[in-house]
């Protein structure tokens, strides 16, 4: 009488879990879509100098730069691992589409300016 059906159980948790991949996909986009303007706005400003460059500003734009690489890269494996784990598929495409638009993006504006 105590015992549970663990497939049903695990059946009822994934028809719960993907009826929620819609809705998480939409919130997923908009905060990549936040986390990749405020990494942008860290590398211009890390890169803006009032006066001589000195050897402490160098160094504190390399640190900046190499900060919001580990934040950007960390953010992306976590959020792929996190949204595959759960087995939310649209989560998964629109995470990897969110947070790899704006760079190529960038990087086409950059080499269609050149």
């Amino acid at each position: 009488m105590g015992e549970t059906d663990t497939m049903s159980d695990g059946a009822t948790w994934y028809r719960r879990v993907s009826r929620v991949d819609a809705p998480v996909a939409v919130l997923v986009a908009v905060g990549n879509t936040l986390l990749c303007g405020a990494l942008l706005l860290m590398m211009i400003t890390s890169g803006i100098n009032f006066g001589p460059p000195g050897s402490t500003r160098e160094a504190e734009a390399a640190a900046t730069s190499e900060l919001v690489e580990r934040l950007y890269f960390g953010w992306l494996a976590g959020g792929l691992l996190l949204f595959a784990s759960c087995r939310l598929p649209r989560a998964v495409l629109s995470h990897l589409v969110s947070m790899a638009a704006p760079p190529v993006t960038l990087l086409a504006l950059f080499a269609a300016a050149i």
